[in-house]
């Protein structure tokens, strides 16, 4: 653990950024990952309801994870710090990510085998529906 509490990236060596065939640039594995693996925890920066509002008019809203709404239905999103914000969208995504609002934290975890040299896909397709 790091001093602030926040948990020390100790995967990073597993990923790098380099030209997608999808989406220009993109997050691949560089060793081979197995499936349920942690490939790294992210910091975020939760967002009020009103900067999240703001932000969905802008194009950084593309790079936002959905946090939580309150009753009336605001939403809040976060803003992860850190490569996950270079992982690409597929419907047949290979990673999964877990947003803990209370940690303040986002996780990458392999989906599935993912093999060395593999481009990391999420799918934030439910996201993006919730956040419309």
């Amino acid at each position: 653990m790091l001093q602030s509490g926040m948990p020390e990236n100790i995967q990073a060596s597993m990923i790098e950024v380099r030209q997608s065939p999808f989406h220009g640039r993109g997050l691949f594995a560089t060793v081979s990952i197995s499936s349920g693996e942690v490939i790294a925890v992210y910091p975020l920066l939760i967002l009020s309801e009103e900067d999240t509002e703001a932000v969905r008019k802008t194009r950084l809203y593309h790079y936002v994870f959905y946090v939580d709404e309150n009753a009336e239905g605001k939403m809040r999103a976060a803003i992860a710090f850190g490569l996950i914000s270079m992982c690409n969208h597929s419907p047949e995504a290979n990673a999964v990510f877990e947003v803990d609002g209370e940690a303040q934290t986002v996780t990458l975890s392999a989906g599935q085998d993912i093999a060395a040299g593999t481009e990391i896909l999420i799918d934030y397709e439910e996201f993006a529906e919730e956040a419309i």
